[in-house]
């Protein structure tokens, strides 16, 4: 939950910055999307715990 809130304050702070043509610092507000991005594209396979008998 709290991460949604962070992106989703993330993206309201790129827009405002893309609106007021501050770019640089809209693409810096853009990065972490991308990055959640590849991490709930490609979500990592979770080993099962195996018994050593």
């Amino acid at each position: 939950m709290t991460e949604m809130i962070a992106y989703g304050a993330l993206f309201v702070l790129a827009i405002a910055l893309l609106r007021t043509n501050h770019l640089i610092l809209a693409t810096v507000a853009i990065v972490p999307y991308v990055l959640v991005s590849f991490k709930y594209s490609f979500p990592q396979e979770q080993k099962k715990a195996q018994r050593n008998r």
